[in-house]
């Protein structure tokens, strides 16, 4: 495929752009955890670090005039997949999906945890070419694959139904190299799961996905699951009537009467109950689970596939048409609801966000993830990013809060934050330079200046040639 034998241009210019240190002069920074602009700094960076940093601070080397421009770090996407179409598995998106990796770079996402998928091989690859040098796009850690119950939702998955199956899911991973493990079990037996924590947590991995249907958070969170993926999983019910709801639900699976989705959605929300999240939600803060909300990727593709087109969308241009085509209703893996489904879809998205905001009032730890990648419709990598902390903004975060769960949060989660995630001297040169103040405004993270990946500077005309390139690649593959 042509996007694999091509060397991605960001990656010619990162290559011409080493050697000398970079000094960025007169720049406000913006102080993620104070929540602060500092009044204007220079920034020396050298050998892919933030060399010195302060009013008084002597530039040296090549001088990036930051004057009127904001300086913060660089952000994560702490959800994404690289996969292939389920709707049509013979055909490998292994340059596809590389392909993708420049935008995240273009959009100031510096790095990716990506979540597993059939393209782990691949993914693992990448992650050592671009940590090596060899390979343009954001840092990436890995689930590798997920683990799931004996028939899996996701090609690719690994089947654990024992307990001793699940620990030998967990040692094949880290065998392979995964930096955490996924779980998406829809039900799962308690000890399955414990004996997945359990041994990752012996390996020194982290557990965090989707939250079985017959287990409460409550329960998984006593188990010690680290994190959980989506904003939905935050619902609360009292231990008894959670688990009358999941005796129903399994009973009248084969039943004339089955539960449909629409019920189940019902019900589920029905039985959230207050008092439950005012007593859980702060365990969940003081035992830390990292909840990442996805708040765009459930609204895009819960309700807005059916009332907005996507069709026009002039980004359409920089992904490969297989790509385009998996976001597609007509094609793709997602179908919009109708009718009465899609009015509880939004209902159903407006109380989840309103448990997110609980759970971080109540200081529960959150990250940015997006979901974005194959079949999930329209949440296009980079620019997603964009849209998850608007989102989180939009909900009642403030600007700073949201920041911090693409900044300092990811970095506390990789135990990496005394190297990366704020701008201070000693630490790691991940940056972006905005136009704009995005404590004033989040819409100001899409006016981006430069970007610093590892103290490469990529100046707005070096992005625009990038995405240029990406675009070219792109229009080949279609014809």
């Amino acid at each position: 495929m042509l996007a694999g034998m091509l060397l991605p241009l960001l990656l010619l210019l990162a290559l011409g752009a080493q050697g000398q240190p970079t000094s960025i002069t007169g720049v406000s920074v913006v102080d993620v955890v104070a929540g602060k602009v500092l009044a204007p700094q220079t920034v020396v960076i050298s050998e892919g670090r933030i060399a010195d940093i302060g009013a008084a601070v002597k530039p040296v080397g090549t001088v990036v005039d930051g004057t009127g421009f904001y300086l913060i770090p660089g952000l994560w996407d702490m959800h994404v997949h690289f996969r292939n179409n389920p709707v049509d598995r013979e055909r490998s998106l292994a340059d596809e999906n590389a392909a993708t990796l420049e935008l995240f770079l273009v959009n100031g996402v510096v790095g990716v945890r990506e979540m597993g998928g059939d393209l782990s091989d691949h993914v693992l690859r990448w992650r050592e070419e671009i940590n090596a040098g060899k390979r343009a796009g954001p840092r990436i850690l890995t689930a590798g694959r997920k683990l799931d119950q004996i028939k899996t939702a996701w090609p690719g998955s690994i089947s654990t139904v024992t307990p001793e199956e699940a620990r030998e899911a967990v040692r094949q991973m880290k065998r392979a190299g995964a930096d955490f493990i996924k779980v998406y079990y829809n039900e799962v037996e308690a000890p399955v799961l414990k004996a997945v924590i359990d041994e990752a947590h012996a390996a020194g991995l982290k557990v965090t996905g989707h939250l079985p249907a017959n287990l409460s958070l409550a329960r998984v969170h006593e188990m010690g699951l680290d994190g959980l993926e989506h904003g939905m999983y935050l619902r609360t019910p009292l231990e008894a009537e959670h688990e009358r709801l999941s005796a129903e639900r399994k009973a009248r699976i084969k039943a004339e009467l089955a539960m449909d989705v629409a019920e189940s959605m019902r019900r589920s929300l029905w039985t959230h109950n207050e008092d439950e999240a005012k007593r859980l939600y702060p365990l969940l803060a003081a035992k830390p689970m990292w909840i990442t909300p996805t708040l765009a990727v459930e609204a895009r593709v819960a309700y807005e596939i059916a009332e907005r087109d996507f069709s026009k969308d002039p980004r359409q241009r920089y992904f490969f048409p297989e790509i385009w085509r998996s976001w597609d209703i007509s094609a793709g893996r997602r179908k919009p609801p109708a009718g009465d489904v899609l009015a509880l879809m939004k209902r159903a998205s407006k109380q989840r966000r309103g448990w997110m905001l609980q759970a971080h009032k109540a200081g529960v730890t959150l990250l940015a993830g997006t979901d974005c990648g194959v079949s999930n419709n329209y949440v296009m990598p980079g620019w997603s990013m964009h849209e998850e902390l608007a989102a989180m903004v939009d909900v009642g975060l403030k600007p700073a809060e949201a920041l911090r769960t693409a900044t300092v949060n990811p970095a506390r989660w990789r135990g990496e934050l005394t190297n990366e995630g704020t701008v201070e001297k000693g630490k790691k040169a991940d940056l972006v330079l905005l136009r704009s103040n995005p404590l004033s405004n989040i819409g100001a993270l899409v006016e981006i200046e430069a970007v610093f990946r590892g103290g490469r500077y990529f100046s707005r005309k070096q992005l625009d040639t990038a995405l240029r390139g990406v675009e070219e690649r792109a229009a080949v593959a279609r014809k």
